[in-house]
């Protein structure tokens, strides 16, 4: 009887892992993003991490292809006065929070086994970064590359993904996002 039921439990995991491959997918998600800016004078106040959120529209035309589009709000960094001239190039009055947001394309590259699969991902982002102080704030926008890797997990229509993601923003500062996502896939 337990060989029986374990032979059941496998064919019917091994049934579900293989019938989430291909189509039209949404998700969304947490992020942690770091915006690696330098802290020039060591000052207090500085911090360059926070928590965002994700949405995620894709669509994955073959077992080891998709095309996807993201947007993520990165959360805020909080720049003491000599960081944030480091920054903006110019003297900031006082502390500064900066908040960027990225508007993505990528292309999806897939390496596809039963229930995980890795993927890397490259593509072109629109980002806008806008900060915001006494007497003081600045906004900057442009596109740049982004690129990604990550594993995800996958049970029927429905999924889990890991990622890490870079953005190229203000004056080649790296943007760098981990994020843990939900993905449902329309079969």
């Amino acid at each position: 009887m337990l060989r029986l039921t374990t032979l059941l439990g496998l064919l019917t995991f091994a049934g579900l892992a293989q019938a989430a491959d291909n189509g039209f997918y949404l998700g969304v998600g947490a992020t942690q993003s770091e915006y690696g800016l330098d802290n020039p004078l060591d000052e207090d106040g500085f911090d360059d991490k926070d928590n965002g959120y994700k949405a995620i529209v894709g669509f994955r035309i073959l077992d080891s292809f998709g095309v996807e589009a993201n947007y993520i709000d990165h959360g805020n960094a909080v720049l003491p006065p000599g960081a944030c001239a480091a920054v903006v190039g110019v003297p900031c009055p006082g502390t500064a929070d900066v908040e960027a947001k990225t508007l993505s394309a990528f292309a999806v590259g897939f390496l596809d086994f039963p229930v995980i699969d890795l993927f890397a991902k490259a593509g072109a982002t629109s980002w806008d970064v806008e900060g915001t102080g006494v007497d003081f704030s600045f906004d900057d926008d442009d596109v740049d590359f982004a690129w990604g890797v990550g594993a995800q997990a996958h049970f029927g229509s429905l999924g889990a993904r890991l990622e890490y993601e870079n953005f190229s923003v203000i004056e080649d500062e790296e943007l760098g996002t981990i994020s843990l996502s939900f993905i449902y896939t329309f079969l």
